[in-house]
């Protein structure tokens, strides 16, 4: 790594803290950002992480300038470009300034070539819910991971279309950076071959798009006009998106992982917020 830093040795790791999933720092020298170093620290089978595939779409996806490029990796630590320009805040209210350059990098994701793997969120819910029933080992667990059981019962499932593309399956707004009038996306371990409508789900509700905004990003996205069929399967989506947040955080909690996040807190106080939770209630 001693390659890609500065010659005489002064450079400073400063953390960065909007991320759960790992430990992510900037590598700053001559008073600027230079680099971002992550150490990765997810069980990755169980949190249906495939190191080699998101390096490879990673790469990829930098090729195409949709995305940082990597300039050194070993195993668990990954090295890339510095992107200069900013992340959304969790209560973000875009503009047809913000959102228009948004969509259009989702748009050229979408066109990239095909990769081997698929991502289900349906298979993924049932294996995370599996696993929370297998290792659970505290009382004050059994509450949280009946109710989730219970809301995956609950849960409408889109139908899986015939033609799948290659999507990001995690666009919230600490996934994008923007400057000026450029968009870039970030983090792609989730990334792999799914419904298009599955991205504009996310989008949808992480970004907080009003209608008029989803239809706008519906037309960059996927094109033409926003019909009924879709609406019903982007507010699967929707649904399934957050109940794939809130197994997560339980899921953290029994097997632990990085920055000692309290999962169980984070997971009453999602679902307890109206803005991201209008679905699912404990009554």
């Amino acid at each position: 790594m001693n390659s890609i830093l500065p010659k005489d040795g002064v450079y400073e790791l400063v953390p960065l803290e909007e991320g759960f999933s790992n430990q992510t720092f900037c590598i700053r020298w001559c008073n600027q950002p230079q680099l971002v170093l992550r150490l990765t620290q997810e069980s990755d089978d169980l949190f249906g992480v495939n190191r080699e595939l998101e390096s490879h779409i990673w790469r990829q996806t930098a090729q195409q300038g949709l995305t940082a490029n990597i300039v050194w990796q070993r195993q668990s630590c990954v090295v890339s470009q510095f992107l200069t320009g900013h992340t959304f805040s969790w209560a973000v209210a875009h503009q047809d300034a913000t959102l228009k350059p948004v969509c259009e990098v989702v748009q050229r994701l979408h066109q990239q070539p095909s990769v081997s793997q698929e991502y289900c969120v349906y298979a993924l819910l049932e294996r995370w819910l599996q696993a929370l029933s297998e290792n659970h080992c505290d009382s004050d667990m059994l509450t949280p991971i009946e109710q989730v059981q219970r809301f995956y019962s609950m849960l409408p499932k889109a139908p899986r279309p015939d033609t799948l593309v290659l999507c990001h399956n995690d666009l919230n707004p600490k996934n994008v950076i923007l400057k000026a009038n450029r968009a870039w996306l970030i983090d792609w371990e989730c990334a792999a071959m799914n419904d298009p409508l599955f991205d504009l789900g996310i989008l949808a509700h992480a970004h907080h798009l009003n209608y008029e905004q989803l239809q706008q990003a519906y037309s960059i996205i996927i094109g033409g006009a926003l019909d009924k069929e879709h609406c019903y399967r982007i507010e699967c989506y929707r649904q399934a998106y957050v109940l794939r947040e809130l197994v997560w955080l339980l899921l953290r909690q029994v097997m632990g992982g990085a920055h000692e996040l309290d999962g169980v807190q984070w997971y009453h106080a999602l679902l307890n917020d109206p803005v991201f939770n209008p679905y699912f209630k404990t009554e």
